[in-house]
């Protein structure tokens, strides 16, 4: 199994990732190669993680013992300011990794999500945000004139798009059995 993407614009070629049996193996266009060793992994984390230019990004994180970290995503770079999507190939790669991990480093520990941290402090910031929009709108001096009711009324049109973050961002664990990891996906 095998998955490539170009990173970003400085970089001439794609990165390919192949999945083997015993390794992670990571070839970059110049040709030079590194591995990560399945048995080496101690943690791995599959993401819903959207950036400003990159609206439907998914990542998996591969923690190793050395302390090495492996982050890979579903978004090639096509030029600037576009991302092409290959999550049709990504998905299949990272339900191999997840393969490999459960056979050769079965206590690792799997999570899906963000991680606790970023979740709960972007949570939190956002939350706080909020409120503060809302009571500056509505104490605004005057009425409640028909602009402040727009206002109001793109604040609740966007609330479906905070909930949909919530709820797949949210961190938890899951089980390393490829069945029970794929049915726990975002």
């Amino acid at each position: 199994m095998q998955y490539a993407k170009r990173s970003n614009a400085f970089v001439a070629g794609e990165d390919v990732w192949t999945v083997t049996p015993d390794a992670l193996v990571r070839t970059a266009p110049g040709g030079e190669t590194s591995r990560l060793v399945w048995s080496d992994v101690t943690a791995v984390r599959v993401a819903y993680a959207p950036t400003r230019m990159k609206f439907g990004r998914y990542l998996i994180s591969l923690g190793a013992r050395s302390g090495e970290r492996w982050t890979i995503d579903n978004q090639h770079f096509a030029g600037i300011g576009n991302f092409e999507d290959r999550s049709d190939r990504f998905t299949p790669f990272v339900l191999a990794c997840i393969e490999r991990i459960a056979a050769l480093a079965p206590r690792a520990t799997a999570r899906i999500g963000s991680s606790a941290a970023a979740y709960w402090s972007q949570l939190i910031l956002v939350t706080a945000v909020f409120i503060l929009l809302v009571t500056v709108i509505l104490l605004m001096p005057g009425s409640l004139s028909w602009l402040i009711l727009v206002k109001l009324g793109l604040i609740v049109a966007m609330l479906p798009v905070l909930f949909r973050w919530i709820g797949r961002a949210r961190p938890r664990r899951v089980s390393l059995e490829p069945e029970a990891f794929r049915a726990a996906l975002p």
